[in-house]
């Protein structure tokens, strides 16, 4: 089971948080999931898979690589037995892009600015390690612009579910807070309309095709609305 790890801000500043703005780290943020087909493609060339865009599509949309390359291997038809030496490969290689390539989503800061300012916390989630993630939210400087973070070391294959969110909220005493979060897959966003959040989805190139129904809106960039615009549409309070 995973464990939420977070960069935790002091009890009595969560607390009077008059909302909190989740949004995560790798596909928000950032254009992981490119990253991550990228990774893909590469290591399961040496296993003569090619990853194509339907393959990645069909099977590739996990949080991290392991269960996308367990997928895609049984849909080869292949009996391989290098599946956790694949991924460990794979994830070498995300870290090493997340650190060299990644570029922080140019619309985020105004809406992360705009969201303090109605006295919003806002929190960074990802499923890698601590360390890993911590890394991104440095290279991207989202660690100076007051964002927290919550880094759970989760390999399920969909994350977050509901009871992520529940477990999130419980840890840092925010169960009774509304809760906004930006999502980029149908998966994260069942899971937090399923918590009760009010859900923004921002889909990427590979999950433009899914069912983004009961969302508040669904975005092609964070630019398609002001800053002021969405959290007017969004905010409870």
């Amino acid at each position: 089971m995973s464990k939420a790890k977070t960069e935790t801000k002091p009890a009595a500043e969560k607390n009077k948080a008059r909302e909190v703005l989740f949004f995560e780290l790798e596909y928000v943020a950032v254009n992981g999931r490119q990253i991550m087909f990228d990774a893909l493609k590469q290591v399961l060339k040496s296993k003569d898979i090619e990853v194509t865009p339907a393959l990645f599509a069909r099977c590739g949309l996990t949080p991290r690589p392991g269960k996308a390359i367990q997928a895609m291997i049984e849909a080869s038809g292949r009996n391989l037995t290098t599946g956790d030496q694949l991924t460990e490969q794979a994830e070498t290689l995300m870290v090493k892009a997340f650190a060299d390539k990644a570029v922080l989503n140019k619309d985020l800061p105004a809406l992360i600015k705009a969201a303090q300012e109605r006295n919003i916390q806002v929190v960074a989630l990802s499923a890698w390690p601590e360390p890993a993630a911590k890394e991104l939210m440095k290279k991207t400087g989202l660690d100076t612009l007051g964002v927290d973070l919550v880094a759970m070391d989760s390999a399920d294959p969909i994350f977050p579910r509901a009871d992520h969110w529940l477990r999130i909220l419980k840890q840092r005493g925010q169960e009774n807070i509304p809760l906004i979060a930006i999502v980029a897959s149908r998966a994260a966003c069942k899971g937090a309309l399923t918590a009760g959040a009010t859900a923004i989805a921002l889909p990427d190139a590979y999950t433009a095709f899914e069912d983004f129904t009961g969302a508040k809106v669904v975005l092609d960039t964070l630019g398609d609305l002001s800053a002021k615009e969405l959290l007017e549409l969004v905010s409870r309070r």
